[in-house]
């Protein structure tokens, strides 16, 4: 399949590069008969009152003109959405902090995905900027039970698995502290300030998003389901969700109402789900 694309491509561009060819010609034939008609008489003559090749011509001008605008807008508008990878967000996060008050909203399995590229990015914050940066991630909620992720029981059927669901909430809480002790140091340093909460709902461990500045959405799946050995007890096997390389449809805001309203409806969705949700680390009394 990639080589039928790429031969597609191959023979677009080659038609299109002809096509500019034979236009520049003929123009440039219609403009040279013009001037011998001008100077030599008798070509002049048999071109007088000839009003179908007056016609022709400017059916071909607006043609031109056509084919030249179409060009410029096709290069112009940008694309309604197009795939990235998770470490390529790290790119939109930076850029993002270079204004007063990102706020970055997600949810995902455990938060891996925004944890580590937007820690990157704050670790490389210079400069006067000093951004105030809020972020909101939701994870699903492992203290309930699920069978993916999970284990497979003596029939090799889904079923939950408490110690598994203990180590993914030991993992968020982890990420959670990470970011705690990233807001504290970049504070310290006076490079910015760093708001982040985690909240838990019973949700699909599937579902994958995260917005910036509800500009820019990166929507995707976990995709992949993987059957490993359990650490420790290697005759049992779990079943875990692993999306982290998976690939995420980006939209962006000025790429037309199509993408605009994906991330409306995406940012509703997020805020009604965080209203919903409780805190990861209840609040101490």
């Amino acid at each position: 399949m990639a080589g039928g694309r790429l031969a597609w491509g191959s023979d677009s561009e080659s038609w299109a590069r002809a096509e500019s060819v034979v236009t520049k010609t003929l123009l440039l034939a219609v403009f040279v008969l013009g001037l011998v008609a001008q100077f030599v008489t008798p070509v002049g003559d048999a071109l007088e009152g000839k009003a179908y090749l007056g016609g022709a011509i400017l059916s071909l001008v607006g043609y031109v003109l056509y084919s030249e605008l179409r060009g410029l807008n096709d290069a112009l508008r940008p694309t309604a959405r197009q795939e990235v990878a998770a470490s390529e967000l790290r790119q939109y996060f930076g850029a993002a902090l270079g204004r007063a008050a990102p706020r970055i909203d997600a949810i995902g399995f455990t938060g891996e995905t925004v944890v580590t590229e937007l820690a990157r990015s704050l670790d490389g914050l210079q400069g006067a900027a000093r951004p105030e940066v809020t972020v909101r991630i939701l994870v699903p909620d492992f203290t309930r039970e699920m069978e993916i992720p999970g284990m497979l029981d003596a029939d090799g059927k889904a079923v939950d698995d408490p110690d598994f669901r203990g180590d993914l909430l030991r993992q968020v809480k982890g990420y959670e502290r990470g970011m705690e002790v990233l807001a504290r140091r970049l504070s310290h340093d006076r490079r910015g300030l760093l708001a982040v909460e985690f909240r838990v709902l019973h949700i699909s461990p599937f579902v994958k998003f995260c917005l910036v500045d509800s500009e820019h959405l990166f929507d995707g799946i976990y995709d992949e389901v993987k059957e490993e050995p359990s650490r420790g007890l290697p005759e049992r096997q779990v079943l875990d969700l692993m999306g982290y390389d998976s690939l995420l449809t980006h939209w962006h805001i000025d790429a037309g109402a199509a993408a605009r309203e994906k991330i409306v409806r995406r940012q509703q969705l997020f805020d009604t789900l965080w209203r919903v949700a409780r805190p990861l680390t209840p609040p101490s009394s």
